[in-house]
């Protein structure tokens, strides 16, 4: 029997779980197929294999260097599955949290990111909307200190697992609000707002699990029953996924020719 491959798995999984729920609960009305949906298809499958192989290549480089403290490694390792997980997310939301301003702050890294900001409808699909350099920088930071650190295998595929599900499940299109766990977990509610139009807006909420991150650091917004009603930016029309990967770096190139003139 010819078995299914997981990357397809993952899709059908994905489409069984959030179309209905983006049917039934919908925050924004749009169509099924909106503008953009196929370049983010593209992203899914090349997303999937390039995460999987960063994933392969941090563990062959946490091996390699055995952890920075051996003897914190060894305290790490030996707690109880359930405290390593929730120190796992802690920890490596806290990571993603600088990583993604430095995403926002360095002009440079904006080239790559402002691709995950391009979509007018923020969905589950629009989640893969992410430049494979964005996805390895963004992935290592998360995953590196976890792996120094020492963390149980165990631990760090629940971390992944979970960490893939809040991603999708924060940019769903859904309306439901959730009172308590807003504050304890990352929300659509929460997460909506980065990527609202208004620069100002989408300058906050840089934590994707752990809200309280935002709220210490002073980059929380949430203002109490209001949505952000218009996404994107200046690359809305850019759709195709080519023009994205080569995007970055001629933006780059024409900063650095501009600034190289301006000298001149």
């Amino acid at each position: 029997m010819l078995e299914i491959p997981d990357v397809i798995k993952g899709i059908l999984i994905l489409i069984c779980v959030f179309i209905p729920l983006e049917k039934v609960l919908a925050l924004h009305q749009q169509n099924l197929f909106r503008e953009g949906w196929l370049t983010d298809l593209c992203y899914y499958f090349s997303g999937y294999f390039i995460g999987k192989g960063t994933i392969q290549i941090l563990i062959v480089f946490a091996l390699l260097s055995q952890g920075s403290i051996p003897m914190l490694s060894r305290f790490v390792s030996q707690q109880p599955l359930s405290l390593q997980v929730v120190v796992s997310i802690l920890i490596g939301d806290l990571c993603f949290y600088f990583a993604h301003r430095l995403l926002h702050t360095v002009p440079w890294l904006w080239q790559f990111h402002i691709i995950h900001h391009s979509s007018t409808n923020i969905d589950w699909l629009a989640t893969v909307r992410v430049h494979p350099f964005e996805q390895i920088f963004t992935k290592a930071c998360q995953m590196i200190p976890l792996y120094w650190l020492g963390f149980s295998t165990e631990a760090l595929a629940i971390y992944a697992i979970f960490s893939s599900a809040i991603a999708f499940f924060v940019h769903a299109n859904i309306r439901i609000q959730f009172p308590v766990v807003k504050w304890i977990i990352a929300t659509p509610e929460f997460h909506h707002w980065h990527h609202d139009r208004n620069p100002k807006i989408s300058n906050k909420n840089f934590a994707v699990q752990l809200p309280i991150i935002d709220y210490i650091f002073g980059t929380w917004h949430m203002p109490q029953g209001e949505n952000p009603t218009k996404y994107g930016n200046k690359l809305n029309i850019k759709t195709s996924y080519l023009n994205h990967l080569i995007y970055p770096f001629q933006s780059i190139r024409n900063r650095f020719n501009i600034k190289i003139r301006e000298k001149i």
